[in-house]
């Protein structure tokens, strides 16, 4: 069959069009029908939220137009790649994948993300759907439009709530174990090395009776652990409410539903206070951070733009450790910044090495294009230099993790049992809620919640 990819422009959306997503006024071209039914491939770079938005575009593709999703890129009419942009090693690997794509199979590929938004011309010389972030919400309407795919009932288009931010449905299929709720897109914050506010935009909340309707709903399947996720959760509510609603309020709502605990994805330490640790330290609420902390160096940090202090930092580990005993802290580290010293580099591992962080995401300086940290040319440090940064923290985070695990031994945990299998005792495994990979107790099934006193043979040391 004839392939169907074709580059796609951005349209203007109409008012009048809320349910009749991103036709625009001019009129699309018309494919030859199948008489086969569509099969969906998806395949996401980056980030959890980018995971989130590929389940619920494959999930509005079922439920709407029938189009079931495979596990083999060779099997779909349809590929989906939601690319992502944060680093040039990403933005690499989203073209990288694309061209193998196009090279292995004969399917229509989509092209939605990061990439797509703020770096299009990476995809001049590829035949594809290419729609960028701001057309997430309307991507499976203009799909299904561009290739003909006929809707199984216009009952199943869902009303878009005023306010809403895509998805207006959580999909399911993310984890068996543990639910996944987007809240929050976008970013006010503009550091300078940074490319997300450009590709996802400012700060948007999802309306609260939203954010509650869909976490009824994960509920109801079953899921005893929801993931609050989003570009800077610290900002939820602010765009949308006066009345100081915000992310601290909404967490007390959603645990007042009973029947699941929270856990939190990145925490932006830009307005991130400790009376909002206060407010957050409730039961329920997984015993687990991830701030992205970047540099211990104000002065890079002051560079960065990032509106902070190392010592503001420090303040907020030392009251984590007192609201939330036990509490695992993820720290995001930038090595190799413009300009960094090697005093500098000390003083990242100086902060670093504060007790209440248990593990390290460290990402290599990467120049972004349009960002005033790709102009600072003679400043970029050595890639050799680098590379032995990033090394030396990578080796300093697993030194820390199994230092904290190690912590933990014979202290209680509520433990949410996985799919993962140990491959030693044939057990599930399971995670605390401070973020500690355990082998479950025997008879444990998956999905549900155990309570366990940590011993040594119970910690899986070599998963991360």
């Amino acid at each position: 069959m004839k392939r169907l990819r074709k580059q796609m422009k951005k349209k203007t959306r109409s008012k009048s069009s809320i349910n009749d997503c991103g036709r625009g006024d001019a009129p699309l071209p018309q494919f030859p029908k199948r008489e086969d039914p569509h099969r969906i491939y998806g395949h996401t770079l980056g980030c959890r939220l980018n995971a989130y938005e590929t389940e619920a575009i494959l999930d509005e593709f079922r439920r709407r137009y029938g189009v079931e999703r495979v596990s083999d890129p060779n099997d779909a009419s349809i590929i989906l790649v939601n690319s992502c942009a944060v680093t040039g090693r990403s933005t690499a690997r989203s073209r990288k994948s694309v061209r193998s794509f196009s090279r292995r199979t004969d399917a229509s590929i989509v092209v939605t993300g990061c990439v797509a938004e703020v770096i299009p011309e990476e995809f001049d010389d590829q035949d594809v759907i290419l729609l960028p972030n701001t057309a997430k919400k309307d991507l499976v309407s203009i799909v299904a439009e561009r290739l003909d795919i006929p809707l199984i009932s216009s009952s199943l288009i869902q009303k878009e709530p005023p306010g809403a931010i895509f998805p207006v449905c959580a999909p399911l299929k993310i984890s068996k174990t543990r639910a996944f709720l987007k809240i929050q897109d976008g970013c006010d914050n503009h550091c300078t090395y940074c490319i997300v506010p450009a590709a996802r935009g400012p700060s948007r909340s999802q309306p609260r009776e939203l954010v509650l309707s869909q976490a009824k709903s994960l509920a109801s399947a079953g899921f005893l652990e929801i993931l609050l996720t989003g570009v800077d959760l610290v900002r939820y509510g602010r765009d949308l409410y006066e009345d100081d609603y915000g992310l601290v309020s909404l967490v007390r709502d959603l645990l007042e539903m009973g029947g699941f605990r929270i856990r939190l994805s990145s925490m932006e330490p830009i307005g991130l206070s400790t009376e909002m640790l206060e407010g957050l330290a409730y039961p329920g609420v997984c015993r687990h951070l991830h701030i992205p902390v970047q540099s211990g160096s104000d002065r890079v940090l002051e560079r960065m733009e990032r509106m902070y202090s190392s010592g503001d930092i420090v303040e907020l580990f030392d009251r984590s450790m007192e609201l939330f005993p036990g509490i695992g802290i993820g720290a995001d580290v930038i090595v190799g910044f413009p300009g960094e010293t090697d005093k500098d580099f000390r003083r990242t591992i100086d902060l670093i090495s504060h007790p209440a962080v248990a593990y390290l995401h460290v990402f290599p300086f990467s120049a972004r294009p349009g960002t005033p940290a790709a102009s600072m040319h003679s400043e970029m440090i050595h890639p050799e230099t680098v590379t032995e940064r990033a090394q030396y923290l990578r080796s300093l985070s697993g030194e820390k993790r199994n230092r904290f695990r190690r912590s933990q031994i014979g202290t209680d945990a509520s433990v949410l049992v996985e799919s993962r299998i140990d491959g030693e005792s044939g057990r599930l495994i399971g995670m605390t809620d401070n973020y500690i990979p355990v082998i479950s107790p025997p008879g444990s099934r998956e999905g549900e919640m155990v309570e366990m006193t940590l011993r040594e043979e119970d910690i899986c040391w070599d998963v991360r």
